[in-house]
């Protein structure tokens, strides 16, 4: 007799959509516009190369301070959904926003607006991959190993310790109860986030060309947002998934039309 399974074929639907935007809306966009502008592909491995060594590398350091839990001030932080939330939201925007600066100033040679966007396709492009895409697919290879195994408790039961049994079962529960339109949420987050990315190049670009270095705390600003306003939801003081993603879908839109003005005020002569 037949049973229904843990994860539902929507779920799947779902997770894999969410997983194909994150690889295929970077990527169509970074030809579309390469194509059309006649760009190089060097800022767009700058991008990638800048977010691995700042916000995967350097900020990780960071995260072993302040997020230990072992010394006094990592257990504040711990302890305070508030300071939690500022704390992750300032670290990912001063890391990322300043290897942007870094990279901009000092290691791209003559660049130009084109090449800025091209580098925020990058630096959001192994974004959206790395915390989208595969996550997602990494969901799917386990949720379709829960449906053959056909229960939590017979694929947790594999973890070798007791709290990795716990730790295990509650992340698969998490899995189970997740409704399938929350997983297409993800890859609408992802997408908002990519925009974002793509934007605050254009800001810092604008710092560095015309010298206005206002616009890299404004960046810097503008990024933390997102990361407090995540943290607050990881911390559980926003409960409401849909209003989480409907406003960062709403800010992001409302970064990108700011960012696309300054990118038209952009003239050659002005850099």
């Amino acid at each position: 007799m037949s049973t229904t399974p843990l994860i539902s074929q929507m779920a799947f639907i779902c997770m894999g959509i969410a997983g194909i935007l994150c690889i295929a809306v970077p990527l169509v966009l970074l030809f579309s516009f390469k194509s059309r502008f006649q760009v190089k592909m060097q800022p767009f491995f700058f991008g990638i190369i800048t977010f691995v060594i700042f916000a995967m590398t350097l900020e990780s350091f960071a995260h072993e301070f302040f997020l230990s839990g072992t010394n006094s001030i990592s257990r504040a932080v711990l302890a305070s959904p508030f300071l939690y939330a500022l704390y992750g939201g300032l670290a990912a925007g001063i890391f990322e926003e300043i290897g942007r600066y870094f990279c901009m100033n000092f290691l791209m040679k003559n660049i130009r607006k084109e090449d800025a966007f091209v580098y925020g396709i990058g630096h959001g492009c192994v974004e959206a991959v790395l915390v989208g895409a595969f996550v997602m697919f990494q969901n799917i290879i386990v949720a379709m190993a829960l449906n053959k195994l056909g229960s939590i408790e017979n694929y947790a039961n594999q973890a070798q310790t007791a709290e990795e049994v716990q730790s295990l079962t509650g992340s698969l529960t998490a899995m189970v109860n997740t409704p399938s339109a929350e997983y297409l949420l993800a890859g609408v987050e992802r997408m908002a986030a990519f925009a974002i990315q793509v934007s605050l190049s254009i800001l810092i670009f604008k710092a560095v060309s015309r010298k206005k270095y206002a616009y890299i705390p404004l960046a810097i600003l503008l990024h933390a947002v997102v990361g407090f306003a995540i943290g607050l939801y990881q911390m559980k003081v926003i409960t409401n998934i849909y209003l989480l993603e409907g406003g960062l879908a709403i800010y992001a839109a409302a970064v990108a039309v700011f960012a696309y003005r300054q990118y038209q005020s952009l003239k050659y002569d002005d850099y």
